[in-house]
């Protein structure tokens, strides 16, 4: 087993970094090291334990990087390098310190004798369970070049999506977060000024100002408190969001929000058929593939309805047959499945399917950002306006009595 080593080295651009790397021996460490063009500071046997919280553990990269390395492999395995070759050569030019790992860890079983897929099922939390079955049935095929090319095209087109929605859900929150901050600086700074200067006055008070001056009250009172339970409250939903129950829950309640629901079931719908397409293609059962599908589909309430269906074609249902029972496939992707079925070109059907539906994401996405942006503003201007009003009126009155 190889054994683990802590190190510190100054990289091609002066920065120090720090890491751990495994290798049979000290010196096998040190070239593996020199060989990602990095200078040796400290080596020394045994792992260097950090203090992590999980709020801000990463057990995976993002995906733009994953869908990076997929296009490396693809390039260099079509140009005639071997798969250990390549993996050596993305690993020393990593810049993520947790792709270097895996990929090195991978050269090593692949130096042992395994192949590449059994190498990758190593490090399940790390590559996606499409990508090693993909992989498997390239490897049986003697196709992997063609399959690592897919893939390539498979991840960019999964992460320019995820960005497109990340992108429209992103603007809301800040804006949200903005208007909290706004209102708590008016309410804990402004407010308190104009109450003083009303008491003094002894003037009877709008019901407006009457509220907002009481709400003013409370927060300078529980400012200490609410301030703390908030960023409390941020990080509890951040944990329990991270777990399966609420993660499942979260999933649930995205494809029934409005107007952003849309935008949620159209991708599932698209890395359902997106995915089953390439698996098809490339020859995997029809059986495995939807349950791999179903974990790659990323919802829950998608995943029960493939792993039912799946349930239906092991007893002789066709695919159409066993998603029909299903409210969240629409009657156009049952009714193409059942053509492609027909006419025997399912994996065809699929990715027609998929470029709709991973069509209508970007241009809903789009269509939303143009809507929310106004709308936001001008959430966040009445908040204010209503603000200025509660402080204005009275002001106005003051004004009437001195005439």
């Amino acid at each position: 087993m190889p054994n683990v080593y802590s190190y510190r080295a100054r990289d091609m651009s002066g920065k120090v970094v720090r890491g751990q790397i495994q290798a049979d021996d000290m010196n096998r460490a040190a070239e593996l090291i020199r060989s990602r063009r990095m200078v040796i500071l400290e080596l020394a046997p045994g792992r260097t334990r950090k203090k992590e919280f999980p709020l801000f553990k990463k057990k995976t990269i993002p995906l733009k990087e994953f869908a990076v390395f997929c296009r490396q492999m693809s390039t260099m395995t079509n140009a005639g390098v071997t798969i250990m070759s390549s993996i050596s050569a993305i690993a020393a030019q990593a810049e993520n310190p947790l792709l270097a790992e895996v990929l090195t860890d991978v050269g090593k079983e692949l130096e042992s004798g395994k192949t590449f897929s059994e190498a990758c099922a190593k490090h399940k939390d790390f590559f996606p369970n499409i990508f090693i079955s993909m992989v498997e049935a390239g490897e049986a095929s003697g196709a992997l070049d063609d399959v690592l090319g897919r893939m390539a095209e498979y991840f960019e087109n999964q992460s320019e999506i995820r960005e497109k929605v990340k992108s429209a859900t992103t603007y809301p929150t800040f804006i949200g977060v903005a208007a909290v901050a706004v209102v708590i600086v008016l309410m804990t700074t402004v407010i308190p000024g104009f109450a003083s200067m009303f008491a003094e006055g002894g003037q009877d008070l709008p019901g407006i100002t009457v509220a907002m001056m009481a709400a003013s009250n409370f927060m300078q009172k529980y400012f200490y408190i609410i301030v703390p339970a908030l960023i409390v409250a941020a990080i509890a939903f951040k944990q329990w969001s991270a777990t399966t129950k609420g993660r499942h829950t979260l999933q649930r309640l995205s494809i029934r929000l409005p107007k952003f629901g849309t935008i949620f079931r159209n991708s599932a719908i698209g890395r359902f058929c997106r995915s089953l397409s390439i698996l098809v293609d490339s020859g995997v059962p029809m059986i495995q593939a939807l349950e791999i599908v179903a974990r790659v589909v990323n919802n829950v309430e998608y995943s029960s309805a493939i792993l039912h269906a799946r349930k239906g074609v092991s007893e002789g249902m066709t695919l159409s047959q066993g998603l029909s029972n299903s409210p969240h496939f629409t009657p156009l992707v049952l009714h193409m499945l059942k053509v492609g079925e027909e006419a025997g070109a399912l994996d065809d059907m699929l990715a027609k399917v998929a470029d709709f539906y991973e069509a209508e994401v970007k241009y809903t996405v789009d269509r939303l950002s143009s809507i929310i942006e106004p709308i936001m503003i001008l959430g966040l201007a009445v908040i204010v306006g209503i603000m200025l009003a509660s402080v204005m009126l009275p002001m106005f009155d003051m004004g009437s009595m001195v005439q």
